[in-house]
């Protein structure tokens, strides 16, 4: 197989594969919620249930968007019900973030999404078999994390 050739198969696996994931988790959260959530809106969400009192700097920090995103997003949970923000008492500037029942609720409900996506790589891929299979897919991870563009 030549270069060019390797180069052109590489550029198409990770193209699909991004496409694909991005497919699956929208599909995903918007059946979790019935249409009434974005992608981004969930991942601000995961966030919140995983940083205690997250402000709106960690989530765009975070998911590599602006802080202006993060807010129209934030608002939107807001209203939506599924996140309580107030302002932090040290700086008025800053807004603490937390999760209502229904924000738990539904990232509880797209972690069970993870978990299905997990086990089924766990077993089509017979990780416990193939251990390169996961030493592969984390030196891919280290690779995107650092890698500058």
């Amino acid at each position: 197989m030549t270069d060019q050739e390797i180069e052109l198969l590489l550029n198409q696996a990770l193209k699909d594969m991004f496409y694909s994931v991005l497919r699956l988790q929208e599909r995903s959260v918007s059946k979790l919620a019935n249409g009434n959530l974005s992608r981004t809106e969930m991942h601000a969400l995961e966030i919140v249930q995983d940083i205690p009192d997250a402000t709106l700097t960690q989530i765009a920090d975070i998911l590599g968007i602006t802080k202006a995103t993060v807010s129209v997003s934030v608002n939107r949970l807001v209203e939506k019900g599924f996140l309580i923000k107030t302002r932090a008492e040290d700086d008025r500037r800053k807004s603490i973030l937390q999760l209502t029942e229904s924000g738990e609720a539904m990232c509880k409900k797209h972690a069970q999404f993870h978990d299905m996506l997990i086990q089924a790589v766990i077993r089509d891929f017979q990780v416990s078999q193939y251990p390169e299979v996961l030493q592969s897919m984390q030196a891919l991870v280290n690779f995107f994390n650092h890698l500058r563009v």
